[in-house]
C-alpha cells in the first residue's frame, strides 16, 4: 500500500507520470484497492494534467485502462467509464482488481444501492469455510476469491487454515475493503446479502471475538468444507471443461493420500462437507470411498452438501451410501435448461428422460425427509435464458424446494469472444434486452427462486429473500 506517497494537498504535487506509476505499482498485486480509487477525484482534480496523460500513453496495459475508467467515472460520466472497461470486464472476468474497478464504478453511479456499501458488513465464509481444490485451497469459492491460503498436499491443514494469505482475507473482511473478493460475481454482495458485524458478533462468543478484537488467526478450524479436487465427471458440460475427464491411477493415488493424511482429519473438526464442486460425486472412484469413511460412528456431527449432474443419482446409488441416509442437509441438482433439447445440448453426455426422473426421486427423497433440502441450479447464457420461468415450473414438478440461477463462470474453456457472446447477462449483447425481458418474468418473483449474481437485473430486485449457499 503505498497511500502515503501520493501527496494529495501537499504544496509541491508530483508529476502525472509518478502518480501513474505509483498507481499501477500498487495494483500490481492483482487485488482491490477501494481505497485508492476513492482518490482519485481529488487527484484528477489537483493534477491537471491526469486525463491526458492517461489518455496519451502508447501503452495499452491494463492498469493503464482501468485507471483511464476511473478518471472518467470521477469526472461524472460513469456510464461511458462502465462502457469502455466493459470489454476487459469480461476478458477478466475472475479478476479482483478488474472486477473491483467495475464495481467502485458502479456504485458511483449508484450511490444509494446498499449492495455497494461493504463497510461495516461481513461475510463469515472466510472464518469457517476451506475449498479444497487440486493444488490450492481458498476460503469461498475459487471464482469468487482467486486467492489461495496454500496447498493441503504439502503443508498441513491447520498451517493453510491460518496461514498469511488467510489471514489477509480475513482482514480485508473487517476492513470493508473485499480486497481479494470478486465483487461483480459474489451474490452475497449482489444480493446485498452481507450481515451487518453488530449482528454477526451477537451469534456467539466465537464472533464477538472476531468482530471486536479483529481476530484473523482462528483458534478452530473450518466449519465448512468443499471438497473440490478431484475434476473426475460423467458428463462433458461446455461451461466448465472441453472434455470428458477421470482421473488417472496416478492422481487417484495422489488424492487417496491427500485425504487419509489432510482430509478426513480436517473433517473430524467440520460441521458440513460439500461434495464436490468439481465434477460429480458419483462418478469420481476417490470421492466414493469418501462417502463410505464418513460414517455416523466416527463423524457424528458431520452433515452433508452433494452436489451433482444428477445423472447417475438414481435410486441404485443412493441405496449404495448408506452413510448419506438422514446426514444431507443440502442436494443440489445441476441443470441447465427446462427442456430436453437444450439440456442434452449443453449437458454433453445427459439424458433429459433419466435426469427427469432422478431429479422426481431426489424431490420424494426431500418431501419425505430422508434429505433436508433440495435445490436445482441453473447456469444462464445465451443458450439457455429464455428457459429460467419454465425451469421454476420444472423445480415445482419434481419436488425441488428451490432454485438458484447464476451467470456462467469462464472457467477458462472459452475464449473471451466466446464467452462475450455466451455472456447474455452483460449490458451490449446483441440479446441483452430479451434477457432483462426474461428476467422479469413473474415465476423468478416465486420465493423458492434465488437470483444471486443476477438479482441486480429484476425488475423490482426479486429472489432477494433466500441466498445460495455453497
Amino acid at each position: 500500500m503505498f497511500v502515503e506517497s501520493l501527496p494529495v494537498g501537499q504544496p509541491a504535487l508530483p508529476d502525472a507520470d509518478t502518480v501513474i506509476a505509483t498507481l499501477t505499482a500498487v495494483m500490481a498485486d492483482g487485488a482491490d484497492h477501494p481505497e485508492l480509487w476513492a482518490m482519485i477525484p481529488a487527484l484528477a482534480g489537483t493534477i491537471p494534467d491526469l486525463a491526458d496523460r492517461l489518455t496519451t500513453r502508447a501503452d495499452d496495459a491494463l492498469p493503464i485502462a482501468l485507471l483511464r475508467g476511473l478518471v472518467q467515472a470521477a469526472r461524472g460520466d460513469c456510464a461511458a467509464a462502465l462502457a469502455a472497461l466493459g470489454p476487459l470486464a469480461l476478458h477478466h472476468s475472475q479478476s479482483a482488481l478488474v472486477q473491483g474497478v467495475v464495481f467502485h464504478i458502479q456504485a458511483l453511479a449508484d450511490p444509494d444501492n446498499p449492495r455497494y456499501q461493504l463497510a461495516g458488513k461481513v461475510c463469515t465464509a472466510p472464518f469457517e469455510q476451506l475449498d479444497v481444490l487440486e493444488a490450492s485451497v481458498h476460503q469461498c469459492c475459487a471464482s469468487w476469491l482467486q486467492t489461495s491460503a496454500g496447498d493441503l498436499g504439502t503443508t498441513p491443514w491447520p498451517q493453510v487454515w491460518n496461514s498469511a494469505a488467510a489471514q489477509a482475507v480475513r482482514a480485508s473482511v473487517l476492513d470493508g475493503s473485499y480486497r481479494y473478493c470478486n465483487k461483480t460475481a459474489c451474490p452475497k454482495i449482489q444480493a446485498n446479502g452481507l450481515p451487518e458485524a453488530a449482528a454477526v458478533a451477537a451469534r456467539s462468543p466465537f464472533w464477538a471475538d472476531v468482530i471486536t478484537n479483529a481476530r484473523v488467526a482462528l483458534d478452530r478450524g473450518p466449519r465448512v468444507v468443499n471438497l473440490a479436487y478431484d475434476r473426475t465427471c460423467n458428463l462433458a458440460c461446455p461451461s466448465c471443461r472441453t472434455e470428458r475427464y477421470a482421473a488417472d491411477d496416478a492422481t487417484r493415488a495422489r488424492f487417496d493420500r491427500l485425504q487419509d493424511v489432510a482430509i478426513l482429519p480436517m473433517l473430524k473438526h467440520a460441521d458440513i462437507v460439500f461434495v464436490t464442486g468439481s465434477g460429480d460425486p458419483f462418478a469420481s472412484k476417490n470421492f466414493r470411498q469418501l462417502l463410505t469413511a464418513l460414517t455416523p460412528q466416527d463423524y457424528p456431527h458431520l452433515r452433508f452438501q452433494i452436489m451433482t449432474n444428477g445423472m447417475l443419482f438414481t435410486p441404485r446409488q443412493w441405496a449404495g451410501f448408506p452413510n448419506l441416509h438422514g446426514r444431507v442437509a443440502m442436494l443440489k441438482i445441476s441443470i441447465d435448461a427446462a427442456t430436453g433439447p437444450t439440456h442434452e445440448a449443453l449437458r454433453l453426455g445427459a439424458r433429459w428422460d433419466t435426469m427427469y426422473e432422478n431429479m422426481r426421486f431426489a424431490g420424494q427423497l426431500a418431501r419425505s425427509g430422508v434429505i433436508d433440502q433440495f435445490d436445482l441450479v441453473f447456469t444462464v447464457q445465451h443458450a439457455n435464458f429464455r428457459e429460467m420461468g419454465a425451469a421454476v415450473d420444472l423445480a415445482k414438478a419434481v419436488g425441488a424446494t428451490g432454485i438458484y440461477f447464476a451467470r456462467m463462470t469462464n472457467w477458462g474453456t472459452f475464449s473471451a469472444s466466446d464467452y462475450a457472446d455466451r455472456a447474455v447477462f452483460v449490458p451490449g449483447h446483441r440479446d441483452h434486452p430479451a434477457f432483462l425481458a426474461a428476467m422479469a418474468d413473474a415465476r423468478l418473483r416465486d420465493p423458492m427462486v434465488m437470483l444471486g449474481d443476477l438479482a441486480e437485473f429484476a425488475p423490482d430486485r426479486a429472489g432477494q429473500g433466500r441466498i445460495f449457499v455453497h
